[in-house]
């Protein structure tokens, strides 16, 4: 339950500090004194977005803090705590600062948390019922809510939402690969074209320079012949200068200064480099015919090499590569285009991937939506069964409610299911979408049916009405009063209304005013005691002048409390 809550310059309060009971607390005071501003106040404990222009007149920052005793509600909030890294406590405090600057900041326990954090633990605190939120009937969305919190699955929906945020954005990551993959595909062609060109020319490294070696050879093959031929038959041949060739001179040379040793002291050291001469000749002599033995004029291979060749510098021109470095360059073009594909196969083996996991999660969101769906179907006649009843209560006898459930096309954020709630204020009458037919103080009446069964699935600790009562009066008012008083037996509930009826039902009753004085107004609330309260709801019976009939019927109203 609330058990404190202090506000401290917010709007035009400047301090706050106000203690809250168990059961039931009527808030009460005049049109304008404030009391909308401690319902913006514990919105913004709920995650309500922060403004700067909240803060009140001349105050650097405002601060909102509130404390909730939640011993006995351990089961329920331990979880969003386990869930969130927040240590467990029996009494809870969260915490929101707004600066002038319009930063904010949330604390819960004095641990600072995210605006989501904040709203997954007040969540499971409170829930505010502002006038608004009757609009809020008519939205397939609340309603959803409001029949998922009766069919006791709020978790299972949470796997469910959670199932599907990741489905859809496997769905959105599928969509933009295989866009991608489309428009990649010509790209995809023609990068495997230029690659299975490289491929068809089997280049191995070091080929380039051997097939131009070859190729200078194969052309120059005659003239290289000759010039072998020539040089063998100077060394040689007898048609050389000297008659058998210089080798055979050589020799001759030799065998003279073998002669002449013992009669010219240089001869010896001579013979032999004349030997060493004619060894080396000799040796060139055999290259020289080996050469031109080995030198072929072949037109056929010199095509062959010379088509390869083509072949390779084709390709350099095709990719602009320097004939230069011909082999290199083209076999890391090579490599390149190869690994370029290997991408685009990987980008297809994750389309199949995505395919595959988009698959199972459908499965799995499939079969848990037939599990929520399978819970909405009974939930459903429960909650038609005790709106009527409550309406017969709050004097629309004869009202037609309905839930009414059908399949969705697909899956969709909430489920398989299209949730409608039909209402006929009049026995015979056809039931149609509730906010199509019911005026507002029908819809106030049904919606305190569905809070009042909604907060007890939930197992709230505290409850907020903001004037639910708004458009009864009478009789209705007083059996609203009394519905409202049934609730706050089982949970707290703080409840403004502007009924005596309803206000007279609460065991603790505060009231809001607006205090004029100083230089600027301000909102103050304080609980009454009880002849205060005999008072105060004798003036909502009577209007200004409080008379004692009134003050009579007051204490009639309030003889439970007195």
């Amino acid at each position: 339950m609330l058990r404190e809550l202090k506000i401290e310059n917010y709007a035009i309060i400047e301090h706050l500090d106000i203690a809250f009971h168990p059961g039931l607390n009527i808030i009460t005071g005049e049109t304008g004194a404030g009391k909308s501003i401690l319902l913006g106040a514990l919105s913004l404990l709920g995650g309500a977005r922060a403004d700067a222009a909240a803060i009140r007149d001349g105050a650097a920052s405002c601060v909102i803090e509130a404390a909730f005793d939640v011993r006995n509600y351990r089961e329920d909030l331990l979880p969003v705590f386990e869930e969130n890294d927040l240590d467990w406590e029996d009494e809870i405090t969260i915490r929101r600062t707004i600066s002038s600057a319009g930063k904010s900041r949330a604390f819960v326990d004095d641990v600072p948390v995210t605006l989501t954090v904040l709203r997954a633990v007040a969540d499971r605190l409170v829930d505010i019922h502002s006038q608004h939120q009757t609009l809020l009937l008519a939205g397939t969305g609340f309603q959803t809510h409001l029949v998922d919190a009766v069919a006791g699955q709020v978790d299972r929906v949470a796997e469910y939402t959670a199932l599907y945020k990741r489905l859809q954005g496997l769905r959105g990551e599928l969509s933009r690969a295989e866009q991608a993959n489309e428009a990649a595909a010509k790209e995809r062609d023609y990068l495997q074209y230029q690659l299975e060109q490289l491929l068809a020319l089997k280049l191995r490294t070091g080929e380039v320079e051997e097939l131009e070696a070859e190729q200078n050879l194969l052309t120059h093959a005659e003239e290289i012949a000759q010039g072998l031929d020539y040089c063998v038959g100077m060394l040689t041949a007898d048609n050389g200068p000297l008659e058998g060739g210089v080798n055979a001179g050589v020799k001759s040379m030799g065998a003279v200064l073998g002669r002449l040793k013992g009669k010219y002291t240089a001869a010896g050291e001579l013979a032999a480099r004349v030997e060493s001469v004619y060894l080396e000749l000799k040796d060139l002599a055999d290259e020289f015919e080996r050469g031109r033995d080995g030198v072929h004029v072949d037109p056929e291979r010199l095509a062959v090499v010379t088509g390869r060749l083509d072949d390779i510098y084709t390709l350099c021109r095709k990719h602009r590569i320097d004939e230069a470095n011909a082999e290199a360059e083209l076999l890391r073009l090579q490599a390149e285009l190869d690994a370029q594909l290997q991408e685009f196969d990987a980008a297809e083996g994750r389309i199949g991937e995505l395919r595959r996991e988009i698959a199972a999660l459908e499965e799995r969101a499939t079969k848990e939506a037939e599990r929520m769906t399978a819970g909405r179907l009974k939930a459903g006649p429960k909650i038609a069964k005790h709106v009527v009843k409550t309406l017969g209560n709050l004097g629309i006898r004869g009202a037609v409610f309905e839930v009414e459930i059908t399949p969705a096309e697909g899956l969709t954020a909430t489920g398989a299911d299209r949730i409608e709630m039909l209402f006929s204020g009049n026995a015979g009458t056809k039931s149609q979408p509730i906010e199509q037919v019911a005026s507002g103080g029908e819809m106030a009446r049904v919606m305190l049916a569905l809070k009042g069964l909604v907060a007890k699935s939930l197992h709230l600790p505290t409850i907020i009405f903001d004037e639910i009562d708004t458009g009864v009066s009478g009789q209705v008012a007083d059996r609203m009063g009394e519905i409202i008083a049934e609730m706050g037996d089982s949970m707290q509930v703080l409840n403004i209304t502007h009924l005596p009826q309803v206000a007279a039902k609460g065991q603790h009753h505060y009231y809001v005013y607006k205090d004029a004085g100083g230089a600027a107004s301000g909102t103050h609330i304080r609980e009454l005691s009880q002849t205060e309260r005999v008072e105060h709801i004798a003036a909502m019976l009577s209007g200004s002048a409080v008379t004692d009939a009134a003050r009579t019927q007051a204490k009639e109203l309030l003889k439970h409390v007195l």
